[in-house]
C-alpha cells in the first residue's frame, strides 16, 4: 500500500476492502487481494511447517531416531494426540481469518478453490502471524502485562498535559502505527476524538474487524497466537497457549464515550502512509496532539516523522511516545571493497531503498532533532517493556523504552 487512502473505519463506514475497491486504485486493489489470499492460507502453511517437521523425524538415521521420543515419531499415539491438539488450534485460528474476511465482504478459505490459489510469500505470512500475536497483545487479558508499562504511560500524559475537561470541543489525536487499534480506542473512551494510522492491511482488516463489533467478550474468539513458534518452549504445549480475545466491547466502549456530556467523540481509522497522509496541507495545524507507540523507530529518517509531526500539530500541541530505538530499516553494513556509496548502494540494489537510507541515531541524537524541528522536551524517563511476546516462551525481549512528553513551539518564537 504505497499510496496515501484516507479510508474512515467507524460505526457506519463501508468494509475496508469494499473502500479500497472504490478507490478504483488497481495496485492497491491487487495488494489487498493478495493479503486477503494470504489470510485463507494460513491454515494451510501452518500445517506445511509441521509437515516439515514430521518429514526429517523421518529422515533421522536410526541411530538418532531410536532416541526421540514417542510423541515425534509418526504413527505412534503421542504423535496423533500432538497432532490433533495442533490441527485443532490451527483450525480455529483461521476461523478467526475466515471470519475477518467475511467481515470484510470477501471470500473465505471455503469459499475459494485451493487449486486456483496464487501461493503467498513467506513474508505475507510473517505478516498474518503478526496479525495474531498483535490481536493477542491489544485485546486480551494476558496483553494487558504488555499494554498497560506502554499503554498506561501515555493515556496519563494526556490526560495531565491535555485534559479533556479544560476544552470545549474535543481535543483531536492521532495514534499512527495503530495496529489494531487498542489505544486509539482508548484514548477515544476518555473523550478524545482520536484517528488511528495505519499502514498495513492485515493490520487494518483486523482492526476493522475488532472495532466494529466482530466479536465481544460475551461472545469471544479463542486464538493460539504461539502456535507457529518451534524454539524456546518448556513444553509444545506453550506454543497452543490460548488466548480469549476481546477483554472489552468496543463499539461498547465507544457508544459510551462522552465529552462533557454532549455526543461521543468520533473515532476513525485512516489507512496509509503516516507522511503521506499527514504532510497534506489540509492537516496543517489540525491536530492537538500525536500518541506514538513503538512507532517512531519505523522511520529511516525520523526527522520526517517529526517534520510531519510539527506540520499536523497546532502550537503547543503534543507529541506522547513510548517506545524504543529498534530502527527497522537499519541496512546492511559497508563492506572494505565497496569503494563509495554508490557501489554500496549498488551491491544491495536487490533490498528495499530504505534499508539504504535509514539513519540509525541513538536517544541524545533524536533529542537534538526534536528541538531543531520545533518541540521542547516537557517530561522524559526511562521504562522497559515487552513487545507480543509468548508468556511462556523461554526467550523473551524487554525493551528498554524512551517515553516523552514533547510541545509544538508557537510559531512565533
Amino acid at each position: 500500500m504505497e499510496t496515501q487512502r484516507d479510508r474512515q473505519i467507524g460505526h457506519d463506514g463501508l468494509p475496508l476492502t469494499a473502500q479500497t475497491k472504490l478507490q478504483n486504485d488497481a495496485k492497491e486493489t491487487r495488494h489487498l487481494d493478495r493479503v486477503c489470499e494470504s489470510f485463507r492460507q494460513y491454515a494451510t502453511f501452518t500445517r506445511c511447517a509441521r509437515g516439515n517437521l514430521r518429514a526429517r523425524v523421518e529422515a533421522c538415521p536410526d541411530a538418532q531416531r531410536k532416541y526421540l521420543p514417542p510423541s515425534l515419531l509418526p504413527g505412534t499415539a503421542e504423535a496423533e494426540h500432538r497432532e490433533k491438539e495442533m490441527r485443532r488450534a490451527e483450525v480455529q485460528n483461521q476461523f478467526l481469518f475466515d471470519m475477518i474476511l467475511k467481515h470484510s465482504d470477501v471470500p473465505t478459505s471455503q469459499e475459494v478453490l485451493q487449486t486456483s490459489r496464487r501461493v503467498s510469500t513467506d513474508d505475507e505470512m510473517s505478516k498474518v502471524s503478526s496479525v495474531l500475536k498483535s490481536l493477542a497483545r491489544d485485546w486480551s487479558d494476558d496483553g494487558a502485562a504488555e499494554r498497560n508499562p506502554s499503554y498506561g504511560p501515555i493515556l496519563c500524559a494526556f490526560r495531565k498535559y491535555l485534559p479533556t475537561v479544560d476544552c470545549a470541543a474535543p481535543p483531536r489525536v492521532v495514534v499512527p502505527g495503530a495496529g489494531v487499534g487498542r489505544l486509539a480506542l482508548e484514548l477515544c473512551s476518555r473523550g478524545y476524538e482520536t484517528q488511528g494510522n495505519e499502514f498495513s492491511f492485515p493490520m487494518l482488516l483486523a482492526s476493522d474487524f475488532i472495532l466494529n463489533g466482530g466479536c465481544t467478550p460475551k461472545q469471544p474468539f479463542t486464538i493460539y497466537p504461539y502456535i507457529t513458534e518451534t524454539c524456546n518452549l518448556f513444553s509444545y504445549r506453550d506454543a497452543i497457549k490460548e488466548v480469549k480475545i476481546p477483554d472489552c466491547n468496543p463499539p461498547a466502549m465507544l457508544s459510551t464515550s462522552k465529552h462533557q456530556g454532549d455526543q461521543p467523540p468520533e473515532f476513525s481509522m485512516a489507512a496509509g502512509e503516516f507522511t503521506s497522509i499527514y504532510q497534506n496541507e489540509k492537516e496543517k495545524e489540525k491536530w492537538d496532539g500525536v500518541a506514538s507507540c513503538f512507532f517512531l523507530d519505523t522511520a529511516p529518517n525520523v526527522c520526517e516523522y517529526f517534520q510531519t509531526i510539527h506540520h499536523m500539530l497546532k502550537d503547543g500541541g503534543l507529541l506522547i511516545n513510548f517506545g524504543p530505538w529498534h530502527w527497522h530499516w537499519t541496512g546492511p553494513p559497508q563492506r572494505p571493497d565497496d569503494l563509495d556509496l554508490a557501489a554500496y548502494r549498488y551491491r544491495n540494489s536487490h533490498i528495499d531503498k530504505r534499508y539504504l537510507d535509514s539513519i540509525d541515531m541513538s536517544w541524545d541524537d533524536v533529542k537534538e532533532v526534536l528541538s531543531r524541528v520545533g518541540f521542547d522536551i516537557v517530561e522524559e524517563k526511562r521504562a522497559t517493556s515487552l513487545y507480543t511476546s509468548n508468556p511462556r516462551s523461554m526467550k523473551r525481549v524487554e525493551y528498554r523504552c524512551i517515553f516523552f512528553v514533547a510541545r509544538k513551539r508557537a510559531s512565533n518564537l
